[in-house]
């Protein structure tokens, strides 16, 4: 995983369209940096989102490197 995601690999991450992450940055749901071309998403926050939808509809705990492992490979599919 790179230290920063786009906000379309986010979208993938939370099952949502890349114009509801903007929004999410923008209400200060999601912390982000600016750049050039819109916002990356510092990989900790990418985790800690995927970390909480995981754990919300699946009930389950995945170790750091399981959801490391399971983000490289959404991200790879996609």
């Amino acid at each position: 995983m790179n230290d920063h995601l786009s906000t379309q690999q986010v979208a993938w991450i939370l099952d949502r369209s890349p114009g509801t992450v903007r929004d999410m940055i923008k209400d200060g749901d999601i912390e982000a940096i600016r750049i050039v071309d819109g916002f990356r998403i510092p990989k900790d926050e990418a985790m800690r989102l995927a970390r909480e939808r995981i754990e919300a509809e699946g009930g389950r705990k995945l170790s750091d490197r399981d959801l490391e492992r399971l983000i490289d490979e959404l991200i790879a599919t996609n």
